[in-house]
């Protein structure tokens, strides 16, 4: 059995998908950086991937899976990786970030700014978040609360009991500025809240 380190489930997801038994192309190195770099994939900050690159690369452990990699291709495509992601330093900070859900109980009484006319899992994929189920004095919710670039803080929640489909979006923050950040941010479309 392999002893687990705390680098291993970072390389994981960067490794996951590619093919590490011949030199992998200097493009999808590149474009793979692009990806955790504006998180359209990875959701945690950069800088966690790179210490883990780092941390995997510097470890003298095997870092290649099983037969299905190579680990002088692995070790190169890692050193790669983390050469492109020193080179786009200053890293920029992400369209937005999750926060915990038990943030909730100071939203829940925030006005509801619109109505995103979608379902949670629909939601979900385009922000390529997980909605968190929390239970308070208003039953059981699905929530996703995000901080955005902007500094605006906005929760998404679906009530279980609401029914219908749609996300209510609530803040405490601007209307019209925070609902036009959310929609530069995220793309997602708001209609008039209910």
């Amino acid at each position: 059995m392999r002893a687990a380190f705390p680098w291993r489930g970072y390389v994981n997801q960067l490794t996951y998908a590619v093919d590490l038994t011949h030199q992998v192309e200097d493009g999808f190195v590149a474009a793979l950086a692009d990806d955790l770099v504006h998180q359209r994939t990875f959701t945690q900050p950069v800088a966690d991937y790179h210490r883990a690159v780092d941390a995997a690369l510097a470890s003298g452990e095997t870092i290649a899976f099983g037969d299905e990699q190579d680990e002088a291709v692995t070790r190169d495509f890692l050193a790669r990786f983390k050469q492109v992601l020193d080179d786009r330093r200053p890293w920029p900070e992400p369209r937005f970030r999750q926060e915990e859900p038990d943030t909730w109980p100071a939203m829940r009484d925030a006005p509801v700014l619109a109505r995103i006319p979608l379902s949670v899992r629909q939601v979900q994929e385009r922000l390529n978040r997980m909605f968190d189920t929390v239970t308070g004095g208003d039953g059981e919710v699905d929530v996703l609360i995000l901080r955005l670039r902007t500094g605006q803080v906005v929760a998404l929640a679906h009530k279980h009991a609401s029914g219908p489909l749609g996300v209510d979006l609530v803040a405490r923050t601007d209307p019209a500025s925070t609902l036009a950040a959310f929609h530069e941010l995220t793309g997602i479309e708001t209609s008039p809240a209910p």
